[in-house]
């Protein structure tokens, strides 16, 4: 009868603060009280539930993950189930699966991922711990909740309930995926139940969180986290009130990422820093080409709605997406594709090429698979495997560097990692994120190469740089990891032959980089070309070669040879030739 009575006046005062609220909409002086782990830099660490049963996901528990590197975790995911009560997608693993740490089986002890993060909070008490709520394939129910003050009141009583039950959990992550979009659920995904939605989720799902805010305040809880995982497409964003929303959150976590995929029968950078004028995205209706990337996503929130850029945290992706049939583009990225690759992390019946960081990583420059990077404006590589006709766009370790920089020097709040189990086992990605934006000692910025690897019909002169200023960069030629006594790099590296270089950049006060490594392939180029004898009145294509007099000549301009043009007396169209040139070459030069 406690229990009842209780529950009854806690349901009746959220009752009444929402039906309240609808005709009164309280200012916040300082937006929202703020906790402390949003002082500082946050990386943020998505958990998925379901790690724990895929090796593809390194069957992670909660007590695999780097809590020295990380500020939160969002476990993912719970929903709002049919009768608008918050709801574990997997009651085993969270609740009742035995782990390292269950402290048993009585009704009153905790097991599964709970059990964890019971006994890692007091391990980590600065860690935040927060449920993040829906997702892209758990978004059914939020359209109908959100519609009705009673709706609301349900589902925010069973947060203050699970708040009260669990007081090592920190608060929710609202991840509605989207507000304002009916989306029906893939036929092929026995596990994505869909988003509907409408034009009455814009008001709704400000309602929702000011009513979140505003219950927490009233139930002694006003030191628990609330925030949101928003899109990082602005036409989303068009269908909610970012401006007003924002004041009942502590953060957003602004998911740019997913800004291409096989959705489209083109490629482009998932994950895209800056906007690149190759791209062959569209720009109308929705400006795709133009502002589906990180920089104008970030700007789009601070610009438009003006929001701090200290609430924003900028998402990065630890996985792939990538495409089949692939062919034209630069290596591929802005070509035609006709579908999507079947990744590691992919359901087969509806792939989206996706595979973890840890793998990719395998994946560089092997098997066919060439990696490229564009330093000028994504500043995010991809793999290409040309005979397959396989692309795959991803973040690694020097983009992620650029982003650090990017989040650093434009104040935003920090990042957001989707998803942790992506990482490598010594979780190389994350000590990144934590040396570069909370670390006492931030780690030096991985060397670049120039040319990167790839196959090449000629020797190479490949040069390293590095953008941490007076960095010392060590590196190796014969597979092996560079350490402090390897070699300095002093000045180009003269590759002749097939050879694999691996490089590290070291400076006093900062922590190494992460090692990155570049595998080149030199082709047999002692094939001569086929030489001719010059002719007046002959059509000849630049990077022809010809005889004349008893010397060798190579056409530098195509032109038609009249009487008189020798090759001896025209510099301007002949030079006299004295190496070997391979077909190959001769195509990449002809006109």
């Amino acid at each position: 009868m406690k229990k009842f009575t209780e529950k009854f006046f806690r349901n009746l005062l959220i009752f009444a603060l929402v039906i309240s609220s609808v005709t009164t909409v309280p200012v916040f002086t300082n937006a929202v009280t703020v906790s402390a782990s949003a002082q500082g830099k946050n990386i943020i660490a998505y958990f998925p539930n379901w790690g724990i049963y895929n090796t593809a996901h390194k069957n992670m528990t909660v007590g695999m993950l780097p809590w020295d590197k990380i500020t939160v975790v969002n476990h993912a995911f719970f929903e709002v189930d049919s009768n608008f009560c918050l709801a574990s997608i997997d009651t085993y693993a969270d609740f009742d699966k035995s782990m390292e740490h269950s402290e048993g089986w009585e009704s009153n002890q905790l097991r599964g991922h709970f059990g964890e993060y019971k006994y890692y909070k007091a391990l980590y008490p600065e860690a935040k711990i927060l449920i993040s709520v829906g997702g892209w394939t758990r978004g059914n129910n939020f359209h109908e909740m959100a519609k009705t003050a009673e709706g609301r009141a349900t589902f925010i009583n069973s947060l203050i309930e699970f708040l009260d039950k669990y007081p090592f959990i920190d608060g929710f992550d609202i991840d509605w995926e989207y507000p304002g979009i009916d989306r029906a659920p893939d036929p092929n995904d026995e596990y994505d139940k869909g988003c509907p939605g409408g034009p009455e989720d814009k008001e709704n799902f400000t309602l929702l969180l000011k009513e979140i805010r505003e219950a927490y305040e009233s139930t002694g809880h006003s030191d628990k986290i609330l925030t949101t995982a928003a899109s990082g497409g602005y036409d989303k964003l068009e269908l909610v009130e970012p401006d007003k929303f924002h004041q009942y959150l502590d953060w957003i976590n602004v998911m740019t990422y997913d800004f291409h995929g096989a959705w489209e029968t083109t490629t482009g950078h998932h994950a895209g820093l800056y906007a690149n004028p190759d791209d062959t995205a569209a720009s109308s209706p929705v400006d795709i080409r133009g502002k589906y990337n990180t920089d104008a996503a970030m700007r789009n929130f601070t610009e438009i709605y003006g929001i701090p850029a200290s609430k924003l945290n900028v998402g990065t992706p630890y996985y792939s997406r990538g495409w089949k049939g692939v062919a034209g583009g630069i290596n591929g990225m802005y070509g035609t594709a006709t579908g999507a690759a079947t990744g590691s992390w992919d359901n087969p019946n509806s792939p989206g090429g996706q595979y973890p960081y840890f793998t990719l990583k395998e994946m560089e420059n092997t098997g066919s698979y060439i990696k490229y990077r564009d330093d000028t404006y994504a500043k995010t590589p991809w793999l290409y495997n040309e005979s397959a006709g396989v692309l795959l766009t991803y973040e690694d370790m020097t983009s992620l560097s650029s982003r650090c920089d990017f989040i650093n020097s434009n104040g935003y709040g920090g990042m957001i990692i989707w998803e942790i189990t992506g990482d490598t086992d010594d979780f190389e990605m994350t000590g990144l994120v934590y040396d570069k934006l909370i670390g006492s000692n931030p780690a030096a910025a991985p060397p670049v190469f120039s040319p990167a690897g790839g196959t090449y019909s000629e020797p190479q002169e490949v040069t390293l740089t590095c953008t941490t200023g007076n960095a010392v960069i060590r590196y190796t030629t014969d597979g092996g990891e560079p350490t402090e006594s390897s070699q300095v790099y002093s000045g180009p590296i003269e590759v002749d032959s097939t050879t694999t270089i691996k490089a590290k950049a070291y400076k006093e006060g900062m922590t190494d980089s992460g090692t990155v490594t570049a595998a080149y392939t030199i082709e047999d180029s002692s094939e001569q070309p086929e030489v001719t004898a010059w002719a007046p009145n002959t059509s000849y294509r630049q990077g022809d070669i010809v005889s004349y007099n008893g010397k060798n000549y190579e056409c530098i301009q195509s032109h038609t040879s009249l009487t008189g043009w020798e090759p001896a007396n025209v510099p301007a169209l002949w030079a006299e030739y004295t190496g070997t040139v391979t077909p190959v070459e001769r195509c990449h030069t002809g006109v």
